[in-house]
């Protein structure tokens, strides 16, 4: 580009006609010179590059793609239908007005277990979904915290004899720790895939023997001192007296493990102080009474893994059908279990002793403070406070 520097002018008239004039060029930014990179720099610049390479070749292309579709997924809690979440809820009306109307609208609708039933009976008509007979299935929001912060309620699996036993079609294998050889016969015949005796523990222990072929483990009375070094192995699988898995009355405790319940308790990966369980309470065919019985049997033994006092364990339960995403709230609030006095008083006294001993700490804390001070500087502040 050129530029015409006027150094004078003719009068106004002849405004075009130039006295002198000097043409000078400007000339463009001038590039940047390149910088010499010292050794330093150079290798630096290789062992990122090496570094970025490696971790490009760490995954093949499906497992990246995999990662990426993992990290776009809600936590389970999040997924349909969602938690229920009280803040948001707390500027909503409290009910409809009309029998149409949108769930987002409203605060969440609680019905009895003979309401949803109803309901659902009325979906599973031959006319829309024709499923009489479907599964139902509880989604139960759990809140997993306890009394430590840091620590939650773990994850879970246990069978629950209901009153009234429906046919869940799911395949349980059952294995049996049994000595006696007749036991043995007796416990296949009730319908145990395998019997064992001592012998086969060795095996388990060398890790000769697969255990993850069974989904639950049951043992005779006579066999309770030998399968005391699998509890590290079996861990929620270990038969013992409380999870109804030991006792003398084999064929009794192998029907309930074919017939009961499987309660599990799952936390969720994102958000630990969640966490939600999915039993199947029988199906839609059966009386509601039935139903109403089995769901209250499960509620109780859900709520057994965390202390009353510490508060309800259950923050909304949704009855469900297999398959299908409709759902109703129930009101569980009469199974839920009411801490008594006792149980508030060891809580309180808890929290209460872990305050004063915290405090403690802290006073022994700031002694050790006062006496790191200089004897002059102690004896200054004394005659001062005096």
């Amino acid at each position: 580009m050129f530029l015409a520097k006027i150094n004078g002018f003719t009068p106004w008239g002849n405004i075009l006609r130039t006295t002198s004039a000097e043409i000078v060029q400007i000339r463009g930014r001038k590039r940047a010179l390149k910088q010499t990179l010292t050794r330093q720099q150079k290798l630096d610049r290789r062992l990122k590059r090496e570094a970025k390479e490696a971790a490009r070749k760490q995954y093949t292309f499906m497992e990246r793609i995999n990662i990426r579709r993992m990290k776009n997924l809600l936590s389970p809690s999040e997924q349909f239908p969602g938690r229920l979440n009280l803040e948001e809820e707390a500027a909503l009306p409290d009910s409809p007005t009309t029998n149409v109307y949108i769930r987002s609208t409203f605060k969440t609708q609680y019905y009895s277990v003979p309401e949803a039933l109803a309901m659902h009976r009325e979906l599973q008509h031959p006319s829309i979904y024709n499923r009489p007979d479907a599964p139902l299935k509880l989604r139960i929001e759990l809140n997993m915290t306890t009394e430590k912060q840091t620590k939650m309620v773990s994850n879970s699996d246990e069978i629950v004899p209901v009153p009234y036993p429906f046919q869940h079609r799911e395949k349980r294998t059952i294995l049996a720790f049994v000595n006696d050889p007749k036991l043995q016969e007796l416990a296949v015949e009730s319908g145990a895939e395998l019997a064992v005796g001592p012998d086969i523990i060795k095996k388990v222990i060398k890790g000769q023997f697969r255990m993850d072929d069974y989904d639950f483990c049951v043992a005779h009375t006579d066999m309770s001192s030998h399968i005391l070094p699998l509890r590290g192995l079996l861990r929620t699988k270990f038969p013992t007296k409380k999870n109804g898995g030991l006792g003398d009355e084999l064929p009794e405790i192998i029907e309930r493990f074919r017939s009961g319940v499987k309660l599990g308790i799952k936390g969720d990966p994102v958000h630990p102080i969640w966490g939600l369980s999915d039993p199947i309470v029988g199906r839609l065919s059966m009386p509601d009474d039935q139903i109403e019985a089995n769901v209250g049997a499960i509620i109780e033994a859900l709520c057994a893994n965390r202390s009353a006092a510490l508060g309800s364990f259950v923050n909304r339960c949704l009855m469900m059908t297999i398959p299908g995403d409709a759902h109703f709230a129930l009101d569980v609030k009469k199974w839920l279990p009411i801490p008594s006095e006792e149980e508030l008083e060891k809580m309180d006294s808890r929290r209460g002793g872990k305050k004063h001993k915290k405090k403690e700490e802290s006073a022994k804390d700031r002694g050790d403070a006062k006496s790191d001070l200089p004897v002059d500087d102690e004896a200054r502040k004394q005659a001062a406070s005096g």
